[in-house]
């Protein structure tokens, strides 16, 4: 009866962690060119950190010879957010750093997780290219790929067949040191477990992100909870290690050690 409880419940919790969103595909780069004009070529970015500056920088060449434009063009950008926002335009005519026409965003730009597409334009008078770039802003600045979800995926497994092995544990070992050690792996794989989950999900999560305020307060109730257990864990030792020199006094007394524990219990 037990067996089969908790092998349902290993077999969801391993369905659970399956169906965790592997990957957040970023749409490519797209250029917009013909025959003549210009290549327009932008700094590939494809996460960017929730609330954090940055810097697109564009390189514009002339595509009938390769050589680069560093005046007399006007360079633009425009940034839409995934509902079709507008959410910031710029212009640029001056080079940096030799080649570089630069569009400095700050943070304020990027306060909303999702999926954003930037526009450059770069013309003159009587030619002009373009690119777009899509890309996502999340809470780490990186995009989720799938071998981070696979190493994410098969450490949580991992830990949960281990707090339910130690949950196992506190019901089936008798000897109450044993027990009482299990239950501080169970407490301590909890307290890995919210937080993990909790990093995760803020670092990741594209929607869905109050599941991380969940998260987040079952790791702080886990680490608050520590301070009564450590308690009982010396106050458990206490008595355990008392009774234990009562038992062998009886023992040495001359009594049986299953009678002396009864007498003890």
């Amino acid at each position: 009866m037990y067996n089969k409880k908790y092998s349902f419940l290993i077999l969801s919790l391993i369905f659970l962690f399956a169906i965790l969103p592997l990957v957040l595909a970023v749409k490519p780069i797209t250029s917009i060119q013909t025959d003549s004009g210009y290549i327009v070529e932008v700094t590939e970015k494809s996460a960017i950190r929730l609330g954090e500056d940055h810097e697109f920088e564009v390189h514009v060449f002339n595509i009938s010879n390769g050589l680069p434009i560093t005046s007399g063009i006007s360079c633009h950008m425009h940034l839409y957010f995934e509902d079709g926002n507008h959410v910031y335009e710029g212009i640029d005519t001056t080079v940096a750093h030799n080649f570089d026409y630069a569009f400095d965003l700050d943070g304020g730009n990027f306060t909303k997780r999702g999926e954003y597409q930037a526009k450059f334009q770069c013309n003159s008078s009587t030619l002009g290219g373009g690119q777009e770039l899509y890309f996502i802003v999340n809470g780490f600045g990186e995009e989720l790929t799938t071998a981070h979800s696979i190493t994410f995926n098969a450490s949580m497994l991992f830990m949960m067949i281990l707090f339910l092995l130690a949950l196992v544990g506190i019901f089936s070992i008798e000897n109450p040191l044993g027990k009482f050690a299990c239950y501080w792996v169970v407490h301590i794989l909890f307290v890995i477990g919210t937080f993990s989950m909790w990093q995760y999900n803020n670092g990741y999560a594209m929607s869905f992100v109050g599941l991380a305020m969940v998260w987040k307060w079952l790791f702080y109730v886990a680490i608050f909870s520590m301070l009564p257990l450590m308690i009982m864990s010396i106050a458990g030792m206490i008595i355990y290690f008392a009774t234990e020199k009562k038992v062998m006094n009886l023992i040495d007394h001359g009594m049986s050690e299953q009678e002396a524990r009864r007498r003890v219990k």
